[in-house]
């Protein structure tokens, strides 16, 4: 996958309440839903980012991430979901939606890869004004019976440096860093990779 696909928004903050407001609830995307699934702002703020370090020495080759602080809050903006959803919901990828009403408010999409038994969560979003509630959470939850019902073994995720209020998201519900790539193309940038056992 590139990284412009894998670019997620922070799904909800640490503050994640352990339950969402009754008024939510998560259902598979129908038709209907897709559209606005594309729609939802993916933007995120962040004052930490992720830095890689590289170190040779003679037949060693150590490489580390390190936390770092920035000096001010960054926006950090995520271009819209650019693939379809239509010919993903035929071919029975995960699809989810947050509903709030008459109204999406989150979104998951995760593809199943058959051979390896392994979901790969594509996008994962929730509105800016619906953080904090758990939603993401749930959404997560959701996707993990669902990666259970169809026999996957593990779930991975990979995301920008840039990316901490999701990689903090992630780290604290069971995900571990098992990985990095970083684009050959553009302006090079590094995606960490997480994944979680589904049992």
């Amino acid at each position: 996958m590139t990284s412009d696909a894998i670019d997620f928004a922070h799904p909800s903050r640490q503050s994640d309440a352990p339950s969402a407001p009754q008024e939510i609830y998560i259902r598979r995307s129908t038709l209907h839903d897709l559209n606005e699934c594309l729609t939802l702002d993916a933007s995120y703020d962040t004052q930490r980012v992720w830095q890689m370090n590289l170190d040779v020495k003679d037949n060693r080759i150590l490489i580390d991430f390190n936390l770092v602080h920035l000096p001010r809050l960054v926006n950090i903006r995520v271009p819209p979901g650019s693939e379809n959803l239509l010919r993903c919901w035929q071919r029975g990828d995960c699809l989810l939606s947050a509903r709030r009403k008459h109204t999406v408010v989150g979104f998951l999409h995760m593809i199943p890869d058959t051979p390896t038994k392994v979901g790969f969560i594509h996008r994962h979003v929730v509105e800016p004004e619906f953080r904090g509630q758990g939603i993401g959470t749930m959404l997560l939850n959701h996707a993990l019976k669902w990666a259970r019902d169809h026999k996957l073994r593990s779930l991975v995720i990979s995301l920008s440096t840039k990316n901490h209020p999701a990689s903090a998201f992630y780290l604290n519900r069971g995900f571990v860093f098992n990985g990095f790539s970083e684009e050959t193309h553009g302006d090079r940038r590094i995606q960490l990779q997480f994944a979680r056992g589904v049992r």
